[in-house]
Order: C-alpha cells, then sequence, then structure tokens
C-alpha cells in the first residue's frame, strides 16, 4: 500500500493548478484519507526596471581668443604752419586778378628807365587771359636816344601758370603788344609787336577764393614795325615786380 500511495499523492500534486496551496495527507487503517487546505495565494515574482535618469554634462564651447597685437606708436602731431596753404583743390577754377608793380624798360642802348606796370586778367584754372601794361614817363630817350618823352606798351597775353596748387609757380606767357610813344615835340606814333615774358609768382592764400600774388618777371619784346618819326630801337626787354590780388 505504500507505493499505491506514493504515486497517488505524486499524481495530485501534478494535477494541482498553478496557485499554491499546502494539502494536508492522513493515513490511517484501513486507507488513507485526503483533507485539502484552504489555498494560499503567492503572487507571482514581477521584475521591475527603473531606468536610471539620464545625466546630462553641459560643456560651453571653448572660445579661442587670439592675442591682441601690440598698440601702433603714436606719434604727436606736427605743428601746424603758422600760415597754412590750402592744396591745389581749394584754388578756385576760375580767379579774376587785378594789380600793379614797378620795374624797367631798355632798349639796349646803354640805358634803362623805370615803368609803371598795370595788370588785370581772367584766370580759368593755370590758365590766364590778360592785359598788361608798362608806362614810362619820360623814358623815350632810354629807347631811341632821342629827345625825351612817354612810352607805353599795352600787351594782350595768354599765361600759363605751373605747379597749380603750389605756393611757388613758375609762370610763362606770350603776346601781342601795341606800342605808343609820345615825344616832346609833339609827335605820337605807334607799332604793334610780339613778346614773351617768364617769371616766378608766390601766392599767399587768404581764404579759399582770395589770395595775394606776388610775381617777377623778364620780358623780350619784338616791335613789328617802325615807328614813324621816331628811331626806336626794335629790340625791348622788360623787367619788374608787381603785386595781385586773385578773386
Amino acid at each position: 500500500m505504500t507505493r499505491p500511495l506514493s504515486a497517488l499523492c505524486l499524481a495530485a500534486v501534478l494535477a494541482l493548478p498553478t496557485t499554491a496551496s499546502a494539502i494536508e495527507i492522513y493515513a490511517s487503517t484501513p486507507g488513507t484519507v485526503v483533507v485539502p487546505s484552504p489555498r494560499v495565494y503567492v503572487p507571482p515574482v514581477t521584475t521591475v526596471y527603473v531606468p536610471s535618469p539620464r545625466v546630462y554634462v553641459h560643456t560651453p564651447p571653448r572660445l579661442l581668443v587670439a592675442p591682441l597685437p601690440p598698440p601702433a606708436p603714436v606719434e604727436p602731431p606736427a605743428d601746424p604752419p603758422t600760415h597754412p596753404q590750402p592744396q591745389e583743390r581749394r584754388d578756385p577754377r576760375t580767379a579774376f586778378f587785378v594789380g600793379g608793380g614797378y620795374g624797367g624798360m631798355t632798349g639796349f642802348q646803354g640805358s634803362a628807365a623805370g615803368t609803371w606796370r598795370l595788370h588785370v586778367g581772367l584766370g580759368l584754372g593755370a590758365t590766364e587771359i590778360g592785359l598788361r601794361a608798362d608806362i614810362a614817363t619820360r623814358a623815350l630817350d632810354a629807347l631811341a636816344n632821342t629827345e625825351p618823352g612817354n612810352v607805353y606798351l599795352i600787351s594782350a597775353e595768354v599765361a600759363h601758370r605751373f605747379l597749380e596748387g603750389a605756393t611757388v609757380r613758375p609762370v610763362l606767357g606770350l603776346s601781342f603788344d601795341r606800342w605808343q610813344v609820345e615825344a616832346d615835340r609833339g609827335v605820337s606814333a605807334g607799332a604793334f609787336g610780339v613778346g614773351a615774358r617768364g617769371g616766378v609768382e608766390v601766392h599767399y592764400h587768404l581764404n579759399p577764393n582770395a589770395a595775394l600774388v606776388f610775381g617777377a618777371d623778364l620780358g623780350y619784346h619784338r616791335m613789328l614795325a617802325a615807328i614813324d618819326g621816331v628811331a626806336v630801337a626794335p629790340d625791348v626787354l622788360t623787367f619788374g615786380a608787381t603785386m595781385d590780388i586773385r578773386l
């Protein structure tokens, strides 16, 4: 009876549901009584996965700063000139010249006569169109070795100033001349001629549109015809200085 009872108990255990329960077995004579006990519920084991929190580490970008160059040496400003001269751009493109001066005139006869000089002109950039007059009173004997008299030279001139905008400027001019002589004995006659003049000018600026112009020049004049009644040398040299104002 022991083996069948063991087999019967094993079969009963295998036939039980998955829910665990306790079985009490009582053995007696002449048989075996199986008394089931109350079921005890054992919950299944549940595995809970708790994800670990992600940790983010923020690293700011690294700034690569280049070293600053050394500061450039600062030179102290130069002392401004006492009389600053404007640059070329301050020269007006159109200007009016007027002025006068004093000089001399000689006919290569061994003597010279003093002359008063007058000048008026219109400047167009570096070029000037103007009139120049040389007045020699009581100077006819210096040109003709004759009786004294007055000599007037009026020149219609086209001149060009080089180094525009500079303070010191060379100047060159060509002219068409009109000669007029008045002898003491009442003779008055004239002739035409041509001339050339070269010199240098100093421009002292008063403001952007005005300047004082100091000039010195030397000119050569040739009479194209003889003067009636007066034996005047055809070649005459003039020289002198002028002061103009440019507006």
